[in-house]
């Protein structure tokens, strides 16, 4: 049995004054500096999906958020990519944890690792023996130790409390091959599990800054880094922004202390999607906005919505936008004004970090994300077109977002390559392996129903042409088909919005539908598409358009193998010669994109859904069966 090692001094180092160079950053952000760290709660992960929640309180009452503050920088490489003393300085631990240099470690030392995270995305898809392997549907057992494997690795450090955290480099937008940054932090006396930093695939299409995607916290008060891989980026460092940014501050070494750190699990996701363009098309599917199979714990509930004050429903909105004016957007920190440009897709993101912040910490995050795009990264503005967070409060964030005209939208920072001609959505929190809550989801799918139908825009299950301006996941100047509501992942080397996340699409084009409504856009009349041969039968034998699939969108499509494919309002039907005619919907559907639907490793279905013990039901597959 492996142990977990809990790396990190106990005693803290010397106090002086924190001090040191602004190092390698832009002059705006610079200017920003006058004179910060991050804890994160833990996350905690139980039950097949659980629920991103939270007591809906009002956030702290001794105010000791609300003071100005300095953005707090750790230099963890120098410009030559050597690890700076910071960025060395639990190396000496993980040494001499494990009896490097010594031959004096004992077996449990030697063989220690970090606890590995085992929750999964409903549904599990278990793949049979000795198929190909494919990237799995949700978090997967980490095959990295970020201490034991570390190329740089900070101390346990304490810091002053902060709501978002990144980390910048120089010499290039993609860090070296090989190299993965992770960062765990401690909010109310708990760490969190280590989080794979991923490099941001967003940012304006012009951008200049290289640096990670935001990672959100509930208020940390601690932090410990990683990087694992070859070589290190030149110019790492480590922004930690607080409530109220004023300034910056980088910590000196010689200033910081360190503090005792129990041992975590591991995160790490893959990109388990199918990317929704030209190459596989089924996944456009209206679901059932909560599959009565997903379980949701009583350890996780779902908080009820805290609205705050908003200035506006201007536009039309569906529901009241928190405006910039309102959350506290700080005029010197914009220099890109608004640019409006015809726009006709939702692009759906979330952060990075935990998802242990209340209601009354939520503006502090959106301050933050603000401050850490518009100056760390130089973007000059909050990437984000909306922000949406787990009490289904939504906030405006590009400038000029509220006001777009019909058919227009602020061109944001959220997805790079289609930037332009999107609208940008993000579920703040992090959900790869919990759900967001239904209020989040409400107003995510509404202010999407909101947008679409400004422009014209009927069906939200729909599919239309995206131009691809940057190359990015997508050569430059093509045209690619994509859902009207896509995630980040589609059109990024992303997981975003997360595996789970990535799961309620579907749930949120539904509501989109709603809004627009037209209740489910896809139903079409009798003899308007063509059913025949076996799938015809199944669909007849089912119920015909009583039946759970509802009636056909589509006419038969070839496919792979032989096979052919047949939309319905809510599922797809496939069939092969070898396993007959074959119906899956969500929350199978989503879960089986991840790996490349019929064409991944996983094949086409073998039968409908089954029943089993304790309300479980299964469905097989070539290469596997989901289970939920």
């Amino acid at each position: 049995m492996n142990v977990p090692r809990a790396l990190g001094r106990i005693g803290p180092r010397g106090g002086h004054r924190l001090s040191g160079p602004a190092g390698g950053l832009s002059a705006r952000a610079r200017a920003c500096r006058s004179a910060g760290l991050i804890a994160l709660a833990s996350l905690l992960l139980s039950g097949l999906v659980p629920v991103a929640g939270a007591a809906p309180d009002t956030g702290d009452s001794s105010g000791r958020d609300e003071t100005p503050a300095p953005v707090q920088i750790l230099d963890l490489t120098t410009s030559g990519g050597q690890a700076t003393e910071v960025g060395r300085s639990g190396l000496d631990d993980v040494q001499g944890s494990t009896g490097e240099g010594t031959g004096s470690a004992d077996a449990a030392s030697v063989s220690a690792a970090p606890i590995r995270s085992t929750t999964a995305a409903v549904p599990a898809l278990a793949q049979t023996p000795g198929t190909a392997g494919a990237p799995a549907a949700s978090i997967l057992p980490a095959d990295t130790d970020p201490q034991a494997d570390a190329t740089l690795l900070t101390d346990p450090l304490q810091v002053d409390r902060f709501f978002v955290a990144g980390f910048t480099w120089t010499g290039g937008a993609e860090l070296p091959d090989g190299v993965r940054i992770y960062l765990r932090v401690r909010e109310n006396g708990t760490w969190s599990p280590w989080y794979l930093n991923e490099a941001a695939d967003a940012g304006r299409d012009d951008r200049t800054t290289s640096g990670t995607g935001e990672f959100v916290t509930g208020g940390a008060d601690a932090i410990q880094a990683s990087v694992v891989g070859g070589s290190l980026p030149a110019g790492l460092q480590l922004a930690l922004v607080p409530s109220r940014p004023q300034g910056e501050e980088v910590l000196d070494a010689d200033g910081l202390k360190t503090t005792e750190a129990a041992p975590t699990p591991v995160i790490e996701e893959t990109a388990a999607s199918q990317p929704q363009g030209a190459q596989v098309d089924p996944a456009a599917t209206t679901p059932s906005a909560s599959p009565a199979w997903v379980t949701r714990p009583a350890a996780a509930p779902v908080a009820a919505p805290v609205v705050a004050p908003a200035a506006t429903t201007a536009n039309g909105l569906p529901v009241a936008v928190t405006t910039r004016a309102e959350w506290g957007a700080k005029a010197s920190y914009m220099s890109w004004d608004p640019e409006y440009a015809r726009a006709g897709h939702v692009v759906v993101h979330h952060t990075a970090g935990t998802n242990s912040y209340s209601a009354g910490q939520s503006a502090s995050i959106v301050r933050g994300i603000y401050y850490y795009h518009a100056v760390t990264l130089d973007w000059g503005d909050i990437g984000y077109n909306f922000l949406v967070d787990k009490f289904g409060t939504v906030f405006e964030g590009r400038s000029g977002s509220v006001a777009a005209p019909a058919g227009k939208m602020s061109v944001g920072a959220h997805a790079r390559g289609v930037n332009t001609g999107t609208m940008g959505i993000s579920m703040m929190g992090d959900y790869s392996t919990v759900s967001p809550s239904d209020a989040q989801l409400g107003s995510v799918g509404r202010m999407a129903g909101w947008f679409l139908k400004r422009a014209g825009i009927t069906d939200a299950n729909g599919r239309a042409g995206l131009r691809v301006w940057t190359t990015e996941r997508y050569q430059a100047g093509s045209t690619i088909s994509m859902p009207r509501i896509l995630g980040h992942r589609d059109v990024g080397h992303t997981t975003c919005p997360g595996n789970v996340g990535y799961s309620k699409l579907g749930t949120i084009r539904a509501i989109a539908q709603t809004q627009i409504g037209g209740g489910s856009a896809s139903s079409t009349a009798p003899g308007s598409v063509t059913l025949r041969g076996a799938i015809l039968t199944a669909w007849t034998a089912a119920g015909g358009e009583r039946s759970r699939m509802g009636l056909p969108t589509t006419s038969e499509i070839a496919s792979s193998k032989g096979g052919v494919y047949q939309r319905f309002e809510h599922g797809v039907a496939y069939w092969t010669r070898a396993t007959g005619a074959q119906f899956v919907a969500e929350p199978v559907l989503s879960a089986w994109g991840g790996y490349w639907y019929e064409k991944g490793s996983m094949g086409y279905p073998r039968s409908g859904v089954v029943s089993g013990p304790g309300g479980s039901f299964r469905q097989s597959f070539e290469g596997g069966v989901a289970y939920w």
